[in-house]
Formats: C-alpha cells, structure tokens, sequence
C-alpha cells in the first residue's frame, strides 16, 4: 500500500519513511531522513553509462536534497506492516552512505530501501520482472517453431511471422510485469 506524501509533504511524511517515486518502466526508492534529505542509491542511467567509464560515476548511496531525489514527481511512502525503528532505519541508510555495489537484480535503490526499513534485502520490480519473463521463454520458444515451421514461406513473410510472435510475447511480458508491480506495491510490506 503506498500514500502520495507529494502535497503537504511535512505533516504526512516521518523519519525513516520508505519513499519511492514512479519514473518511465520502474520505481526509483530512497529512505525519509525527516530533515528534507533522503538518502538512496543514485543510480540515474546516465551514472549506470558513465560508470562503465570511470569509477567517479558509479551509481552510489548518496544523502540529497527532498527536491533531488524527486526530479519534480510525486513522492509516495511504501507503508510497512512491521518494520524497524525510524534510527535503526536511517543508521543503517547513513551506514551505507558511500557504497558503489549497485546491481540492478540483486542490489538496486528498492533493495536498499528494504533493507533499511526491515533488513532484509527485497525488490518487488525485480521479482514482478522474473515473473513475468517466464511467459516471455515460451513466447519465444513458439517464436522458434514458427521459424522452423515458417521455413516454406518467402523470406519476408517467414521474418513477418517470427516478429509477430516475438512481439507478442514481449507485449504479453511487459503487460504481465506491469500488473505484477501493480499488485506487489499495493501489497502491504511486512
């Protein structure tokens, strides 16, 4: 379950919140310092590119500003059933400040939010995407029987057949994650 905290932020918002705020695809978290600073792991796609190239743009655990970690977009909180107390949440947040272990499928921005609200480390985009790309396998496995099927077709209505296929399974894939997301985040987090 989630709350937009964006309006009015200062009377619905506490210390040691888990905040998240939706961006194109995927969420991006952080942890409420209760000062106007969230701490998060930046991991903007221009500091995943540039990192490749020098180890000054690795995405990193970084304490910033209210309006930075927005980028001008509604904030909300994801709402714990069970979670630990507000210094624990941000001790462990301000712990890891520094950190350049970014990894999107075992240690991203929401894994590191979880972690700090609860200390276990979870990601429900990363497991709506495993989820969902389980359909997609057997999209394209029927893709390549249409291929070896399609083989008697001309050339370009054999590639018009696998694209079809191959489409609709990641259309089906991308619906099937963004459902998923839908009901993990309205889940409530224990």
């Amino acid at each position: 379950m989630a709350r937009d905290v964006s309006e009015n932020r200062e009377s619905k918002m506490a210390r040691g919140d888990h905040l998240f705020i939706d961006c194109p695809g995927y969420s991006h978290h952080g942890i409420d310092c209760g000062d106007g600073r969230v701490i998060h792991f930046d991991s903007h796609l221009w500091r995943k590119v540039l990192g490749k190239l020098h180890e000054d743009f690795h995405p990193r655990v970084r304490e910033v500003s209210w309006s930075e970690f927005s980028r001008g977009r509604p904030v909300f909180i994801r709402c714990y059933v069970d979670s630990d107390d507000a210094r624990v949440v941000i001790e462990r947040a301000r712990g890891r400040t520094g950190e350049t272990q970014y990894d999107l499928w075992n240690n991203n921005c929401e894994h590191f939010a979880v972690w700090c609200k609860t200390g276990v480390a979870e990601s429900t985009q990363v497991k709506a995407a495993v989820q969902a790309s389980r359909p997609f396998g057997k999209g394209l496995a029927a893709a390549a029987i249409v291929a070896r099927a399609s083989r008697l077709l001309p050339p370009p209505a054999r590639v018009i057949a696998i694209g079809v296929t191959v489409g609709a399974s990641a259309a089906a894939a991308t619906s099937r994650y963004f459902a998923l997301r839908r009901r993990l985040r309205n889940q409530r987090h224990s």
